[in-house]
């Protein structure tokens, strides 16, 4: 069970959250230039199911001779679940701060019994992923990959920068990501704009949706309804998900920039 149901609801919710590929486009604040903590509560109904942070870093990391940041998310079980099927999850990306390109990325899943270790170097101007996975056959692996390909922390940002207000109703974006050593292709649509009423009161956000590639997941493709607040910060305010295995929500509870609360 901890190796289908559990780690489905992660996977759903950190692809659905950063699935997104690079764009630099017309935001006035540069958010990979500042301290952000975003956490996240996954439930099921009235059930809570688990947790969810986002956090991010200034400070400059060489690597490849390119000055990068850290994104950092982690994940994990909560309550009931975390007694019979505990999860913790960790994926983080090294971003290059001129292309906000991924150059390094590192996950470490723990999902009952389930480990798993793997760190990608990019290599974008060979069009290169070099996957290395202690529990992977082989250990190592060379992946080509297309001009500008994405992680799903990079892709993060593309909602950051993008003024997706000014899309119109039905406009959509695509994407290809690279994500547990499998490249995606993921549409994304704006589907209207309306108020959500939550933790923070009534939020104005952009409705938008996420459809992925059939699989065993999701009740169908277009199961992912993904609500933005529709202000500068641009950041996932509410998430919806019908999976087969039921109803699944992730709602914001916490946003700070600088240390200092944003709602």
């Amino acid at each position: 069970m901890s190796k289908t149901i559990i780690p489905a609801k992660f996977y759903l919710f950190f692809i659905s959250l950063l699935i997104i590929t690079k764009s630099a486009c017309g935001q006035d604040l540069s958010f990979l230039d500042q301290t952000e903590i975003l956490d996240y509560r996954i439930h099921l109904g009235f059930i809570n199911a688990a947790s969810a942070t986002v956090k991010s870093s200034p400070n400059v990391i060489f690597i490849q001779a390119t000055p990068t940041r850290k994104i950092e998310i982690e994940g994990k079980t909560i309550g009931i679940l975390n007694v019979f099927s505990p999860v913790v999850d960790y994926w983080s990306a090294n971003l290059a701060i001129e292309t906000r390109l991924p150059l390094k990325t590192e996950m470490r899943k723990m999902e009952g019994r389930y480990k798993k270790n793997e760190t990608v170097t990019f290599d974008q101007s060979l069009g290169l992923a070099k996957i290395y996975s202690p529990q992977n056959t082989p250990v190592n692996k060379t992946l080509p990959i297309s001009k500008g390909m994405m992680d799903i922390i990079s892709g993060y940002f593309f909602l950051r920068d993008k003024n997706l207000t000014q899309m119109k109703v039905g406009q959509s974006l695509s994407a290809k990501i690279l994500f547990d050593g499998t490249i995606y292709d993921i549409l994304f649509i704006v589907k209207g704009f309306e108020s959500i009423d939550g933790k923070f009161g009534s939020k104005k956000c952009i409705r938008t949706s996420l459809v992925l590639p059939k699989n065993n997941m999701f009740k169908d493709e277009d199961a992912i309804r993904l609500w933005i607040s529709q202000d500068k910060y641009q950041i996932p305010f509410k998430m919806e998900v019908n999976l087969k295995i039921g109803f699944l929500s992730i709602d914001l509870e916490k946003y700070l920039v600088q240390g200092k609360s944003v709602y």
